[in-house]
């Protein structure tokens, strides 16, 4: 079963405020914007995450391209949706070592490669956007899978990992299929 989640997405082509509206310092796609992004791809910045990326949009089948920066293992999918409905692409991750030079942050459980985002990245309006994430079968299962509708993704502070609670109803009772 799959659930759209919504996020808050930056799409800019903000490369032209750092000089680098017309070069192509990355070799692959899904690179660093600091180096510039490849001609059909556009910096992105998902609000609530301290990093950006260079994303393609999605073809209209939903593929995206597979070529990735070297040293990283995770995965394109085609992720984000803006309100106008345009799909861009991003890699999804489950750890930092999935991304080579970037790091892998979550947003409501799901795991995207980001790189540190330039500072004038800030100053870019957010769209919104969905992510498309295939969900647990059941309730408490693990972030990196996604959670049901009716839960988030949670951590306790002092333990390590993280879980899909769903919030419990007005009489205390909480969700049993485990």
């Amino acid at each position: 079963m799959a659930v759209r989640r919504s996020v808050l997405v930056a799409l800019a082509l903000y490369q032209s405020y750092m000089g680098l509206a017309e070069t192509s310092g990355n070799p692959t796609h899904y690179g660093d914007p600091k180096t510039g992004c490849e001609a059909d791809e556009q910096a992105v910045r998902v609000q609530g995450l301290a990093g950006d990326f260079c994303s393609p949009k999605c073809s209209s089948s939903g593929s995206c391209p597979s070529d990735v920066p070297q040293g990283d293992t995770a995965a394109p999918m085609c992720a984000l949706r803006t309100t106008t409905g345009d799909k861009y692409c991003a890699l999804k991750c489950q750890a930092d070592s999935d991304c080579g030079t970037g790091a892998c942050q979550k947003i409501m459980g799901i795991g995207l490669c980001t790189y540190s985002a330039a500072a004038l990245i800030s100053n870019v309006p957010a769209l919104t956007a969905e992510v498309d994430v295939s969900t647990n079968p059941t309730h408490y299962g693990d972030p990196k899978t996604g959670c049901e509708a009716d839960e988030q993704a949670v951590r306790v502070q002092g333990l390590a990992g993280d879980f899909c609670s769903p919030k419990c109803s007005s009489s205390g009772s909480c969700p049993s299929d485990v």
